[in-house]
């Protein structure tokens, strides 16, 4: 029970909630005003019953259209956790998962993981577009989107948040006409007052500082800001707003390392139910509590971060190598006795028909349990750098956003030409440039195998074509459609198909790991190992980075310095400038 002096403080609260109610309640007899139907600033907000509202930035409508998905709400209606049992959904037409269970415990940390295209970002996508039942007072933010380019400042984004605050208003007064002394109550009047004047403009700066927004940069518009930086402001609002069901799709993708970091520390305190898809190895061990592994249209799921999961699977793969091994040795020895005995002696015939009764079971179990699956400039930014790249080269580039590490590729690649200088490249040199954006030029109305042989008409061979995209795990029918209805990852994987076929010497290679999945960022170190030529590597993936990376150079105030140690030292150095900066605000 609370004590007499809590009671004093939550009627204080109530008090004050009371007289930020009335302009609301003015406000809502009023029709229903364009923010409640429509999108303001890229957010969507869907009003639920109840008068509840939730903050969803959601997919495209033809996304939302082509999906179809079905479940049954399994936990109790007003629990803390989310249960969705049979939870099923289909994507143009095509199966992702079927009759699985989907189980959300309040506390935990979520990493979704699984192969590009089996339904991880749909799944995300679902959730917060509530096309399955979810409980009125779980509100969630799904984050897809960056903010809408408008004359707002990052600031004035992050603070608009008048629709939570009225909501909490309204389940605050929900929860008094059931339980006036409810613990969750209290929790409620504490979040008001987190969003109240007096600290909500800190917070958020704070949250905008530890994405790498500058005190000037925070005062800018956001039609002033690239759609990278936008996505962090989206990003800012989520963590702001701290909704009871966090939905991030790919958080770190337009994150250089310093946020990274930050961004890591920061989701470790989250405390209501979390669900993450990250290609990043580092990142899910540092923040996720458990594990969903997306495998089969089903939902699997582990305890731990990621290298618990790796650990746990590798057993488990290891007992059923060994039970797979002890029944191909009871299938031989039957095999054998049939053989032998199979035409003897009525009692030996009779024995003989009931082992091959027995093998005949055995076998329909061993197809069932084994299953085969693919493995695999003007602004000054530099000045007076010198330095040469050779085909022994394997360089990471690190540093924070805005220091110059991609316009670098650009000039290696010739795409921008130095202000002052010379750069000298070999008359048979072939480079290849890889960049996150790639895909966003590719004609997504053509299947991977007509964009291939469009890049390359001198291949008339479809086979050939076909052997080039299916070694990038594009196959069976995905060479055949539209490429606007593959995944992100999947997408990624047409560009390195396309980009593997021009034979390079030299590979520059701008976050590559954005949207693969963890098994295809392991298949790119091995190649990336064994590839005969040189490597310029830009990454927030530190995994990546310890893989193939020989030296790391460290981009900032407008010098190339080469790190001495490796890229573990390194993430050390930015958690302590992280952790350092947090006690100073």
């Amino acid at each position: 029970m609370p004590s007499e002096a809590a009671k004093r403080r939550a009627n204080k609260k109530k008090e004050a909630a009371k007289g930020r109610q009335r302009p609301n309640k003015k406000a809502s007899d009023d029709t229903t005003t364009p923010e409640e139907n429509g999108t303001t600033n890229g957010v969507t907000t869907n009003g639920i019953s109840n008068g509840l509202k939730t903050i969803v930035i959601t997919d495209g409508s033809s996304d939302k259209e082509a999906r179809s998905c079905t479940g049954v709400l399994a936990s109790h209606p007003i629990s803390s956790d989310l249960h969705i049992y049979n939870y099923s959904c289909t994507y143009h037409g095509q199966v992702l998962f079927q009759d699985t269970n989907l189980e959300l415990n309040c506390g935990n940390r979520y990493g979704l993981i699984g192969a590009n295209g089996c339904g991880k970002s749909t799944m995300l996508a679902s959730l917060g577009g509530r096309e399955v039942p979810i409980p009125d007072h779980i509100d969630s933010f799904h984050l897809k989107n960056e903010a809408s380019p408008s004359d707002n400042t990052p600031l004035q984004y992050v603070l608009d948040v008048d629709d939570e605050r009225h909501r909490l208003e309204l389940d605050a007064e929900k929860i008094m006409a059931v339980d006036p002394e409810s613990d969750q109550l209290f929790k409620i009047y504490e979040r008001l007052d987190e969003l109240g004047a007096d600290l909500a403009e800190v917070t958020a700066s704070r949250i905008l500082h530890g994405l790498g927004f500058t005190a000037e940069m925070q005062k800018k518009k956001l039609s002033d800001f690239s759609g990278g930086w936008r996505m962090r402001v989206s990003l800012a609002r989520a963590l702001f707003l701290k909704p009871y069901l966090l939905l991030l799709d790919e958080p770190t993708n337009h994150l250089d390392l310093d946020a990274c970091v930050w961004l890591e520390e920061e989701l470790k305190k989250f405390k209501h139910i979390l669900v993450l898809v990250s290609h990043s190895q580092d990142f899910l061990n540092g923040v996720c509590t458990k594990i969903i592994f997306m495998d089969q249209k089903k939902l699997q799921y582990y305890s731990g971060n990621y290298d618990a999961f790796i650990k746990t699977r590798r057993e488990l793969e290891e007992n059923q190598m060994k039970r797979y091994q002890k029944e191909q040795d009871q299938i031989n020895h039957m095999k054998d006795y049939i053989a032998r005995f199979g035409h003897g002696s009525a009692k030996l015939a009779r024995q003989a028909q009931s082992k091959e009764k027995t093998l005949a079971k055995m076998v329909d179990k061993v197809c069932s349990l084994i299953c085969l699956q693919p493995i695999y400039f003007q602004p000054q930014i530099y000045k007076d750098i010198e330095f040469g790249v050779d085909m022994d080269t394997r360089l990471a580039l690190v540093g924070p956003n805005g220091a110059g590490k991609s316009t670098l590729l650009k000039l290696i690649s010739g795409e921008l030409s130095p202000t002052d200088g010379i750069i000298r490249r070999h008359s048979h040199l072939k480079i290849a440039r890889y960049h996150q954006h790639l895909q966003d030029h590719i004609d997504v109305e053509l299947t991977p195998l007509e964009y291939m042989g469009k890049c390359y008409p001198h291949i008339k061979d479809i086979e050939q074509l076909r052997k080039l995209v299916g070694r990038y795990g594009i196959s069976g029918k995905q060479q055949l459609c539209p490429i606007r209805k593959l995944s992100d990852g999947q997408k990624c994987r047409v560009v390195f198909a396309w980009l593997s076929s021009q034979n390079p010497n030299l590979l520059l290679l701008d976050e590559p790991t954005n949207h693969l999945d963890i098994e295809t960022i392991d298949s790119l170190a091995e190649a990336i190992n064994d590839f005969n030529g040189g490597l310029i590597l830009v990454s927030h993936d530190f995994r990546l980075i310890d893989q193939v990376a020989k030296d790391i150079w460290v981009c900032e105030n407008m010098k190339v310095t080469p790190w001495k140690q490796n890229i573990r030292a390194y993430k050390d150095l930015l958690r302590k400038k992280v952790l350092n900066r947090e006690k100073k605000i």
